[in-house]
């Protein structure tokens, strides 16, 4: 009795230290795979800046308007992590979007928080993959004199290891990106409502293309 109980009390254990590591599943978004740049996948963190390829096309379930650029900056640094094991693949620490219009004239737009790539699909070795997957945690503010809004949650993403393109399109009003905080804006976006955006971003890391496999 006295063994059987010393081993429940080590497994419990066991998998209390896994949780608290992140170790398996339950602590992963992602699939975890292996990110090179510039031909090395040795463990670092490589700086990335992003420019808008087309225009930004958001929509609400009553209105669309769109958005002329939109660029990752390098400041604050974003990093693709490179590496072994990676579930936590690129980290975008800001987003800025200009020339957005809206009935009540121009809309400043620009994410309020860290975003994170996870890859849902597969990969491999071939540096001409389409690699699937979901920017999470997305915070992305807008606001003028009439209308402030905000829009959280995670959008598809699609990136094109052959031109280091990063394809966002949620599309369909599935729910995973969200309006709150709604303060005006003429009834043209709600609480509650579930967003569209679809934008493109040419990525760029001075230490080389981004492969994951």
């Amino acid at each position: 009795m006295r063994n059987t109980t010393v081993r429940r009390l080590l497994a419990g254990t066991a998998a209390a230290l896994c949780l608290a590591v992140g170790v398996g599943p339950a602590g992963a978004t992602g699939n975890s795979v292996t990110v090179a740049v510039g031909g090395t996948s040795a463990q670092a963190l490589h700086p990335v800046t992003a420019t808008m390829t087309q225009s930004v096309r958001w929509e609400s379930p009553f209105f669309t308007w769109s958005c002329s650029s939109a660029k990752i900056p390098s400041s604050p640094v974003s990093d693709v992590q490179g590496g072994a094991g990676v579930t936590d693949v690129l980290t975008v620490r800001a987003m800025s979007f200009q020339g957005c219009g809206w009935p009540g004239g121009s809309l400043p737009t620009a994410s309020a928080a860290p975003a994170t790539l996870h890859v849902t699909g597969p990969a491999s070795s071939s540096t001409t993959d389409q690699v699937r997957g979901h920017l999470d945690d997305l915070t992305i503010v807008s606001s003028n004199a009439i209308c402030d809004f905000t829009v959280t949650g995670s959008a598809t993403a699609v990136l094109d290891e052959a031109t280091q393109r990063l394809a966002i399109e949620e599309t369909g009003f599935t729910g995973n990106l969200t309006v709150s905080k709604v303060r005006g804006c003429l009834g043209q976006v709600q609480n509650g409502q579930a967003m569209n955006l679809r934008m493109s971003l040419q990525l760029t890391s001075p230490d080389g293309a981004i492969n994951i496999s």
